[in-house]
This record gives C-alpha cells, structure tokens and sequence, in this order.
C-alpha cells in the first residue's frame, strides 16, 4: 500500500504533503512542506502485517479528519 495526501490552506498560507506506505511488516511515512527537498521520514517495524495494516489505515483516518486529501 503506498497513500499520498496533500492539505493547502491558503489563508495560513499552509502547503503540506503526508505519505505513508506498508509493505509487510514495516511502515514509512514521509510528510513536510510541498517542495521540501529532504522530508521528514519514518519508518516503523510491527511483529506482522496486520498490525502494519491497521497502524496506516488509523494514521490515514486521522490525516483525513485533520482535512488531508488523497491525491
């Protein structure tokens, strides 16, 4: 699973990205200002793949109710 999202807020002048991608048991989320040349990265190990899953699938949920969407 690889997800981008995106969040522009042109009153705060607030133009930001999120990534995150799992692939078996590790997650990496990318996320900073749009155009940044080194974002920020994390990457997180999990004893299986579902608990891999359900760590990006709550992280995403919680992007998309701050006013991220999907790209």
């Amino acid at each position: 699973m690889n997800k981008y999202f995106e969040y522009n807020d042109n009153t705060a002048n607030s133009h930001k990205f999120w990534q995150i991608s799992q692939k078996s048991k590790n997650v990496t989320v990318s996320y900073g200002r749009i155009g940044i040349a080194n974002p920020h990265q994390i990457v997180k190990e999990f004893d299986n793949k579902d608990l891999a899953l359900a760590f990006a699938e709550k992280k995403i949920e919680e992007k998309q109710k701050k006013g991220y969407l999907q790209v």
